[in-house]
Protein backbone atom coordinates (compact mmCIF):
# COMPACT_ATOMS: atom_id res chain seq x y z
CA UNK A 1 0.00 0.00 0.00
CA UNK A 2 1.59 3.23 -0.98
CA UNK A 3 0.74 6.41 1.64
CA UNK A 4 0.08 9.67 -0.13
CA UNK A 5 2.87 12.31 1.46
CA UNK A 6 2.14 16.01 1.69
CA UNK A 7 4.36 18.15 1.09
CA UNK A 8 4.24 19.62 4.98
CA UNK A 9 4.80 15.96 5.85
CA UNK A 10 8.03 16.27 3.55
CA UNK A 11 9.30 19.22 4.44
CA UNK A 12 8.81 18.50 8.30
CA UNK A 13 10.66 14.81 7.68
CA UNK A 14 13.48 16.42 5.89
CA UNK A 15 14.01 19.93 7.96
CA UNK A 16 14.21 16.85 10.90
CA UNK A 17 16.38 14.64 9.19
CA UNK A 18 18.75 17.88 8.36
CA UNK A 19 18.70 19.19 11.46
CA UNK A 20 19.60 15.59 12.96
CA UNK A 21 22.29 15.64 10.17
CA UNK A 22 23.74 19.10 11.12
CA UNK A 23 23.71 18.19 15.03
CA UNK A 24 26.03 15.11 14.45
CA UNK A 25 28.21 16.71 12.16
CA UNK A 26 29.00 19.61 14.73
CA UNK A 27 29.33 16.58 17.88
CA UNK A 28 31.83 14.84 15.17
CA UNK A 29 33.65 18.09 14.70
CA UNK A 30 33.71 18.88 18.74
CA UNK A 31 31.19 21.38 18.23
CA UNK A 32 28.95 21.90 21.09
CA UNK A 33 25.34 21.60 20.36
CA UNK A 34 23.63 25.23 20.96
CA UNK A 35 20.69 25.37 23.61
CA UNK A 36 17.84 25.17 20.49
CA UNK A 37 19.70 21.73 19.05
CA UNK A 38 19.07 20.13 22.62
CA UNK A 39 15.83 19.78 24.88
CA UNK A 40 15.79 18.18 28.45
CA UNK A 41 15.56 14.64 28.56
CA UNK A 42 14.93 14.27 32.07
CA UNK A 43 11.87 12.36 33.25
CA UNK A 44 9.02 14.70 34.37
CA UNK A 45 5.54 14.41 35.38
CA UNK A 46 2.85 17.35 34.09
CA UNK A 47 -0.66 17.08 33.99
CA UNK A 48 -2.92 18.86 31.55
CA UNK A 49 -6.60 19.19 32.08
CA UNK A 50 -9.68 21.16 30.92
CA UNK A 51 -11.10 24.44 33.21
CA UNK A 52 -13.28 22.63 35.02
CA UNK A 53 -10.22 19.58 36.29
CA UNK A 54 -12.67 16.93 34.66
CA UNK A 55 -10.41 15.51 31.86
CA UNK A 56 -7.35 14.98 32.51
CA UNK A 57 -4.02 13.86 30.83
CA UNK A 58 -0.70 12.78 32.51
CA UNK A 59 2.69 12.91 30.54
CA UNK A 60 5.63 10.99 32.20
CA UNK A 61 8.84 11.20 30.06
CA UNK A 62 11.13 13.75 28.76
CA UNK A 63 10.01 17.13 27.45
CA UNK A 64 8.52 16.41 24.13
CA UNK A 65 10.64 16.84 20.79
CA UNK A 66 7.83 18.86 18.95
CA UNK A 67 6.41 21.81 20.36
CA UNK A 68 4.55 24.20 17.32
CA UNK A 69 2.57 27.06 17.11
CA UNK A 70 0.58 27.07 14.33
CA UNK A 71 -1.02 30.28 12.57
CA UNK A 72 -3.76 28.04 10.15
CA UNK A 73 -7.63 29.22 10.47
CA UNK A 74 -8.15 25.94 11.94
CA UNK A 75 -6.28 26.56 15.26
CA UNK A 76 -6.77 30.23 15.22
CA UNK A 77 -11.18 29.15 15.21
CA UNK A 78 -10.49 26.25 17.47
CA UNK A 79 -8.30 27.71 20.23
CA UNK A 80 -10.48 31.03 19.93
CA UNK A 81 -6.88 32.96 19.67
CA UNK A 82 -4.60 34.12 16.85
CA UNK A 83 -2.74 31.19 17.51
CA UNK A 84 -2.47 27.97 18.88
CA UNK A 85 0.69 26.27 20.96
CA UNK A 86 0.64 22.22 21.31
CA UNK A 87 2.99 19.68 21.38
CA UNK A 88 3.24 16.05 21.00
CA UNK A 89 3.79 13.31 22.75
CA UNK A 90 4.48 9.20 22.28
CA UNK A 91 1.01 7.22 23.25
CA UNK A 92 2.67 4.95 25.76
CA UNK A 93 3.84 8.03 28.01
CA UNK A 94 0.00 9.55 28.93
CA UNK A 95 -2.49 8.83 31.20
CA UNK A 96 -6.06 9.88 29.91
CA UNK A 97 -8.82 10.09 32.31
CA UNK A 98 -11.87 11.46 32.54
CA UNK A 99 -14.92 11.82 30.13
CA UNK A 100 -14.14 13.59 26.21
CA UNK A 101 -16.64 14.08 23.57
CA UNK A 102 -14.71 14.46 20.48
CA UNK A 103 -15.12 16.52 17.31
CA UNK A 104 -14.04 15.45 13.60
CA UNK A 105 -11.90 17.19 11.48
CA UNK A 106 -12.27 17.65 8.54
CA UNK A 107 -16.37 17.14 8.96
CA UNK A 108 -18.83 17.04 5.67
CA UNK A 109 -18.26 20.11 4.23
CA UNK A 110 -14.60 21.24 3.20
CA UNK A 111 -13.10 24.43 4.42
CA UNK A 112 -11.58 26.92 2.01
CA UNK A 113 -8.20 27.31 3.73
CA UNK A 114 -5.08 25.13 4.20
CA UNK A 115 -4.77 24.12 7.58
CA UNK A 116 -2.52 21.73 9.87
CA UNK A 117 -5.39 18.68 9.79
CA UNK A 118 -5.74 18.60 6.24
CA UNK A 119 -5.25 15.02 6.23
CA UNK A 120 -7.88 14.37 9.28
CA UNK A 121 -7.45 14.93 13.02
CA UNK A 122 -9.83 13.80 15.97
CA UNK A 123 -10.39 16.90 19.05
CA UNK A 124 -11.28 15.76 22.13
CA UNK A 125 -12.72 18.37 24.49
CA UNK A 126 -14.10 18.24 27.89
CA UNK A 127 -18.13 17.19 27.51
CA UNK A 128 -18.81 19.42 31.32
CA UNK A 129 -16.57 22.71 30.46
CA UNK A 130 -15.88 22.57 26.71
CA UNK A 131 -11.98 22.74 26.77
CA UNK A 132 -9.80 21.05 24.49
CA UNK A 133 -7.36 19.48 25.96
CA UNK A 134 -5.91 16.98 23.29
CA UNK A 135 -6.20 15.46 19.53
CA UNK A 136 -5.01 12.45 17.24
CA UNK A 137 -3.74 12.95 14.46
CA UNK A 138 -5.28 10.36 10.94
CA UNK A 139 -1.69 10.52 9.98
CA UNK A 140 0.01 10.00 13.55
CA UNK A 141 -1.18 7.04 15.54
CA UNK A 142 1.55 6.86 17.44
CA UNK A 143 1.57 10.22 19.27
CA UNK A 144 -1.10 11.99 21.31
CA UNK A 145 -1.36 15.94 20.79
CA UNK A 146 -1.96 18.18 23.46
CA UNK A 147 -2.57 22.19 23.56
CA UNK A 148 0.51 23.52 25.89
CA UNK A 149 -2.35 25.78 27.60
CA UNK A 150 -3.61 22.97 29.38
CA UNK A 151 -0.71 22.37 31.07
CA UNK A 152 -0.73 25.57 33.15
CA UNK A 153 2.55 25.19 33.67
CA UNK A 154 5.14 28.18 32.73
CA UNK A 155 8.13 26.05 32.78
CA UNK A 156 7.26 24.56 29.55
CA UNK A 157 9.23 24.32 26.88
CA UNK A 158 8.43 27.22 23.97
CA UNK A 159 7.59 26.18 20.29
CA UNK A 160 10.76 25.36 18.02
CA UNK A 161 8.28 24.92 15.12
CA UNK A 162 5.81 27.55 13.78
CA UNK A 163 3.31 27.17 10.72
CA UNK A 164 1.26 28.94 8.36
CA UNK A 165 2.41 31.98 9.04
CA UNK A 166 0.35 32.94 5.78
CA UNK A 167 -2.75 32.95 7.78
CA UNK A 168 -0.66 35.03 10.86
CA UNK A 169 -1.94 38.26 12.31
CA UNK A 170 0.99 41.16 11.39
CA UNK A 171 1.39 41.88 14.92
CA UNK A 172 1.91 38.44 16.60
CA UNK A 173 5.38 37.91 16.34
CA UNK A 174 6.00 41.22 18.03
CA UNK A 175 3.94 41.54 20.55
CA UNK A 176 6.53 43.92 22.87
CA UNK A 177 6.33 46.56 19.85
CA UNK A 178 2.47 46.75 20.10
CA UNK A 179 2.91 49.20 23.32
CA UNK A 180 0.19 47.73 25.12
CA UNK A 181 -0.74 48.11 28.94
CA UNK A 182 0.22 45.64 31.20
CA UNK A 183 -2.62 44.98 34.02
CA UNK A 184 -1.86 43.17 37.06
Amino acid sequence: MTKKLTRRTLLAGGASLLGSALIAANVRAGVSPTKEETRDTSIKTRTASCNCGQLTVTHVGPDPERVSLCHCYLCQKQSGSAFSVQARFPREELTIQGKSSTWKFPGDKPVPYRTCADQGATYYFCPECASTVYYTADTDNSRIGIKIGTFADQSFPPPKITGFEEYHHPWVMNIKALGMKVLA
